[in-house]
């Protein structure tokens, strides 16, 4: 089976739009509500048993008064009907005889309960003197009798009727299990060993704190957890305020969870500030409510600033999914999905469904957290990785230098004879300065002859055997061929092999970098062999280095298509705004050499999918002073000098804000120039990761950021030149028509 890595899926769903990413939350959002609805259907398997079924009852106007009325069924066939009218509601039950005792549990809707047996009260929570109470769990203990017994409830009304009655085996009536609560208690446990794990690690290794922080927040949401269940486990806490007391902890985890999510953007304190701002007022409006109406608005009020404040991040997700942050897609999937529990959570807490919507509350979080973490582990691994980057592009840093020089002497190099010799002393100068423990290292190289390979230097290779790596490059169709301790360079004329140079007994492995350096050498060595072997006879400095761009320009994944209409826009351009025609085709080929610095970039750097690390990205910009020591060499010819000096400075910003800091007409006008055409092909060109903008769209870029990026002057010389040219090809087009 094809492997597919996540970068490339989040491209792939990235490129199809928003609408995949919606789709996957919601299928995300129905598994967990499957899941819910699986674990009920086991969890009620177990229950049945103990549910007392088969009441009677009636609404009254009046609380704790026995109606007059014929009273109604309540069973499983038969729920109860619903009168919004009445405030109370009266239920009676006959008890058969038993001869052990059990506790009779109501679950409620947080509703003064008043219990009666045979006419005597033997349970009362706050029935005569409360409106609502703080717990939905009552029970009282009933001893064993041999005669039938009448048992009447009545319950005052302050939010839903809610009446769920069984029969357990007696035991302290004050306390019930529940695996919802005894969750919230495991999830704390979790959290506060996981925190004092990752607070000692993180004292040793500081990325780790923000593990510390999902610890934490793993911690938090188990005590919220626990709280809202409360209720629904002990009557001990039963005045009013704890139905506040219980409520706002989970509406904060809701808070938490969009703070966390929120946390993952860069410059994003005025949606933290706003989030926090929400909760406050949500959770002082909830516990500063004394009468059921009041208790309704204020969870009216917390579900609607939570769903506003889900719907603000989901956007802020949106926009960064945009400009192609890293882990954007999981992010803004989990915004989504974020959303829309939110929403399906306030229904449920609209109709008065507890356990759903704690249900929702906790397997979110426990999906979002989840994500979270694995974001912050993905990033401290890459934080890790980019710290060993950061050592080796140091010694990678010390070596760019050598990789100009190797390219300068090797394209100088115009004698046949001296050809391999120079290749073999180049390359091991350059080893050695990558890595000056390479004190031993030992060579060969080999000329293809038509009956097999003649070996033209020797020094410690014992045997090699060429046939070999022929076969190898052309199986993997690479030039350049690595192993744990060697490496080889198969050149090429006319694309046939033609020359091997093998180098062995490197010390430490090639790691990437190495192995990026020796490939970055490879395009200056190949160049000078054609040019020093080819049938046509030695070719001009100008030729080689285009030729050098032009594989540069590949190998990056681009199209040499870039180099020719740069060159063709910056003659036009530089002929616009006043030069003559002699310095304009002078900039116009010095353009094609722009980004040759690349070739001394890493290749896993320049292929890299995703957004590029910090470390990565200096490297990346670097290029401009890779490309500047390459053509620097050559400063004694004109060309070659304006070459260096817009390699060096075309990625400058017109404000101040580019590579070197040169603002305004400090930049060298052939660089502002250059800027400009590279700029504008670039937006326009499809590549691998992106599609092509539209020239329309270009243009508007581009005036969009005169004075920034841009020198004004040129960018509107530009601008008004390619308007022209569309024009007059439409002219055409017409005319053809015609």
């Amino acid at each position: 089976m094809k492997k597919v890595s996540v970068n490339k899926l989040n491209d792939k769903i990235k490129k199809g739009g928003v609408l995949p990413l919606l789709g996957v939350s919601l299928i995300v959002l129905l598994l967990t509500v499957a899941v819910y609805f699986v674990a009920n259907y086991v969890a009620d398997s177990y229950t049945q048993d103990n549910r007392l079924s088969n009441w009677n009852y009636l609404y009254t106007q009046k609380a704790g008064t026995v109606p007059d009325g014929e009273l109604r069924i309540y069973n499983a066939q038969n729920p109860i009907v619903s009168d919004g009218k009445k405030s109370s509601i009266y239920f009676s039950k006959t008890l058969e005889p038993t001869n052990q005792g059990y506790n009779f549990v109501l679950i409620t809707d947080f509703s003064p309960v008043k219990i009666r047996l045979n006419g005597r009260e033997i349970y009362n929570n706050q029935f005569d003197t409360a409106e609502y109470v703080g717990n939905c769990y009552n029970a009282v203990t009933l001893e064993p009798s041999t005669q039938e017994r009448q048992l009447e409830v009545m319950l005052k009304l302050p939010f839903s009727v809610r009446f769920e009655t069984f029969l357990n085996p007696p035991s302290d009536p004050a306390f019930t299990s529940m695996n919802g609560f005894s969750l919230g208690l495991i999830l704390m446990g979790i959290g506060l060993l996981a925190a004092i794990v990752f607070g000692i690690l993180s004292a040793v290794k500081k990325h780790l704190f923000r593990s510390l922080f999902v610890s934490g927040l793993v911690f938090y949401v188990g005590i919220a957890l626990a709280l809202h269940l409360l209720p629904e486990v002990t009557y001990l806490f039963n005045t009013p305020i704890w139905l506040g007391v219980t409520a706002v902890p989970v509406h904060l985890t809701f808070m938490l969870v969009l703070l966390s999510l929120n946390s993952l953007f860069k410059k994003s304190r005025k949606t933290a500030i706003a989030l926090i701002f929400a909760s406050a007022i949500s959770a002082i409006a909830m516990l500063a409510s004394f009468t059921p109406l009041m208790v309704r608005l204020s969870t009216v009020l917390m579900c609607l600033l939570t769903i506003a404040a889900a719907v603000y991040v989901t956007h802020t997700a949106m926009v960064q999914l945009d400009r192609r942050i890293q882990y954007g897609v999981p992010i803004f999937v989990m915004c989504v999905f974020c959303t829309m529990i939110m929403v399906l959570a306030a229904i449920f807490m609209f109709v008065r469904q507890r356990t759903l919507y704690i249900y929702n509350v906790a397997v979110s979080s426990a999906v979002i957290i989840g994500t979270i973490e694995y974001v912050y582990i993905s990033e401290y691994r890459s934080q890790m990785k980019n710290s060993e980057i950061r050592e080796q592009s140091v010694k990678y840093g010390k070596s760019v230098d050598g990789i100009s020089l190797f390219i300068r002497n090797m394209i100088q190099c115009r004698d046949e004879s001296l050809f391999y010799e120079t290749a073999v002393r180049e390359v091991i100068d350059l080893v050695k300065k990558y890595d000056p423990e390479n004190d031993d290292i030992h060579y060969c190289a080999a000329v293809k002859e038509k009956d097999g390979y003649t070996e033209v230097i020797n020094d410690g290779v014992g045997s090699c055997n060429y046939q070999i790596i022929e076969e190898n490059s052309l199986k993997s169709d690479k030039s350049c061929l690595f192993a744990e301790t060697y490496f080889d360079y198969i050149l090429k004329d006319d694309d046939k092999i033609g020359a091997i140079l093998h180098f062995e007994n490197i010390k430490d492995g090639l790691d990437v970098f190495f192995e990026s350096m020796i490939e970055a050498t490879y395009c200056g060595l190949e160049t000078t062999y054609e040019n020093t072997f080819s049938q046509i006879g030695s070719r001009d400095i100008n030729i080689i280095f285009a030729e050098l761009a032009e594989n540069t320009e590949l190998d990056n994944g681009c199209s040499v298509d870039h180099l020719v209409n740069i060159r063709d826009n910056s003659y036009e351009l530089c002929r616009r705004i006043g030069m003559d025609d002699e310095k304009a085709e002078h900039i116009s080929l010095a353009s094609e050499l722009h980004d040759l610095g690349k070739i001394a970039v890493p290749k896993n750097i320049i292929h890299k999918e995703g957004r590029l690390s910090e470390e990565e990205r200096v490297i990346v910009n670097s290029h401009t002073e890779f490309g500047y020591t390459i053509l620097s060499a050559y400063n004694d010819d004109p060309m070659f000098a304006t070459a260096a000096t817009i390699a060096r400075y075309h990625h400058e910003r017109y404000d101040g804000t580019g590579n070197n800091g040169l603002k305004g007409e400090e930049i060298p006008v052939e660089a502002r120039v250059v800027t400009v055409c590279d700029v504008y092909d670039a937006l326009i060109s499809e590549r691998t990761y992106k599609k092509g903008w539209s020239k329309e769209d270009a243009l508007r870029y581009l005036k969009d950021n005169e004075g920034k990026i841009f020198d004004p002057a040129i960018c509107e010389s530009f601008v008004a030149y390619i308007r022209e040219e569309e024009a007059r090809a439409a002219e055409e087009a017409a005319a053809e028509e015609d």
